[in-house]
C-alpha cells in the first residue's frame, strides 16, 4: 500500500498489523531514519537490543536473498517480536523483498530504508502494491512543515521564538529533518530555557553556516556571478547535498526576488517590498536589491518555471540529477549576467 502524506505520522506509530514490509525512501536521510526509527519502534520497545533488532546492508541483502527470508524468520531468544532493518537499499533488493512476501516468516517486522527511487522504481511498485507491503515517501521539508518542526523542536526545550525570527530561521533551514531539528536545538541551547529566539539569535547561531551553503548558489544564480556559482555548487555537490535541496533553494530565493520585484513594479516602496517578501537577514536583503538589477517581475516568475521543471526531471525522467541540476542554474544565471551588460 502506498501511505498518503496525511497518514504518515499515524502508520510510523502504528502501522497496520497486515504489513510486513514497510519501505522508507526519499532524498531527506534525516526524515528517512526518524520514520523507519518510529516505525521499528513501534514492534521493539529497545533499538539497541541484538536479540530482537537485526540489521542488514542493502547490498548483502539483495546479493543474497535467503539473508532476509532466514533473518526474517528467525525467533527471538529473548521473546517479543523482531524487526529486520535493511539500510541503504536500492532495486536491486525487489527480488529478496518479493522472495519474502512469498513466504510465511511469522511476525517479524520489515523496515527497509532507502534513498530518492523514481517513480518507476520496482521496490516501489511492489510494495506500493502488497497487501502486506507499505511505502512511505521522505520529502524535504518546506514552508509550513518547517514552521511546524521549528515550533516543536524549540518547545521541547521550553524556548519560544518571536514571528519575525521564525520567517528568517525557516528561511535559511535546508530540508533535511534531522539536520533541521539539530540547527534548532542548537538554537535552544543558545537562547535557554524559557527564552524567547530573537533574529539577532538567528543570526548569530543558524545564518552564517547556512549562507555558506545554498544561500550563496541561489544568489550566485539571480546575480549572475557565474564563477561564484561554479565553486558554491562543486562544493555544495562534493559534500553530497541532493541537487533536488539545490534547486529548492534557489527557487526559495527567486520567488522572494519576484515578489519583490512585483511589489515593485505595482508602486511598493522598497522598504516595504522587502517586507513583503518575507527577507530579514541583511545579506539576503543586498542578494535581493542585486538580484532586482538583472531581472523583472515577468522573467523572475518564468525563471520559477525552469527550476520547477528541473526539479521534476530529477525525480522522473532518470537522467542525472547533478547535471540537470548544473544545466538548470547556469541557464538562469547565464541570463542574469547577460541582463547585467544591457
Amino acid at each position: 500500500m502506498k501511505i498518503a502524506a496525511r497518514q504518515v505520522d499515524a502508520f510510523c506509530r502504528k502501522p497496520d498489523p497486515a504489513v510486513r514490509v514497510v519501505l522508507v525512501y526519499g532524498a531527506d536521510t534525516g526524515m528517512v531514519r526518524e520514520r523507519a526509527d518510529l516505525i521499528a519502534a513501534s514492534a521493539v520497545e529497545d533499538l539497541s537490543d541484538p536479540f530482537r533488532v537485526a540489521e542488514l546492508s542493502g547490498d548483502a541483502a539483495a546479493s543474497d536473498p535467503g539473508l532476509l527470508i532466514d533473518e526474517a524468520g528467525a525467533m527471538s531468544l529473548t521473546g517479543g517480536r523482531r524487526v529486520v532493518r535493511v539500510k541503504g537499499a536500492g532495486d536491486k533488493l525487489t527480488g529478496a523483498v518479493e522472495d519474502l512476501l512469498g513466504r510465511q516468516t511469522g511476525d517479524t517486522l520489515v523496515v527497509v530504508e532507502a534513498g530518492e527511487l523514481q517513480g518507476r522504481s520496482k521496490l516501489r511498485s511492489l510494495l506500493e502494491k502488497s497487501g502486506e507491503g507499505a511505502a512511505i515517501a521522505c520529502y524535504r521539508d518546506e514552508g509550513r512543515d518547517l514552521s511546524s518542526i521549528v515550533d516543536a523542536t524549540l518547545g521541547e526545550h521550553g524556548v519560544g521564538i518571536d514571528r519575525d525570527a521564525k520567517a528568517l530561521l525557516v528561511a535559511y533551514l535546508g530540508g533535511d529533518r534531522l539536520q533541521t531539528r539539530n540547527e534548532v536545538a542548537k538554537l535552544a541551547l543558545y537562547a535557554g530555557e524559557g527564552a524567547t529566539v530573537s533574529v539577532e539569535d538567528v543570526e548569530a547561531v543558524v545564518a552564517d553556516s547556512s549562507f555558506l551553503s545554498l544561500d550563496r548558489i541561489a544568489q550566485a544564480v539571480s546575480a549572475g556571478r557565474l564563477d561564484d556559482l561554479d565553486r558554491s555548487l562543486e562544493r555544495a555537490l562534493a559534500d553530497r547535498e541532493q541537487p533536488v535541496s539545490i534547486l529548492g533553494a534557489v527557487r526559495r530565493h527567486m520567488t522572494q526576488l519576484q515578489l519583490f520585484l512585483a511589489l515593485r513594479e505595482r508602486g511598493t516602496a522598497e522598504d516595504a517590498a522587502i517586507r513583503g517578501a518575507k527577507v530579514f537577514h541583511f545579506r539576503a536583503v543586498d542578494a535581493l536589491k542585486a538580484g532586482s538589477r538583472r531581472w523583472n517581475a515577468d522573467r523572475a516568475n518564468r525563471a520559477l518555471g525552469h527550476l520547477t521543471e528541473a526539479e521534476i526531471q530529477c525525480k522522473t525522467t532518470g537522467m542525472p540529477a547533478n547535471t540537470i541540476c548544473r544545466r538548470a542554474l547556469f541557464d538562469l544565471a547565464r541570463a542574469a549576467h547577460a541582463a547585467g551588460r544591457r
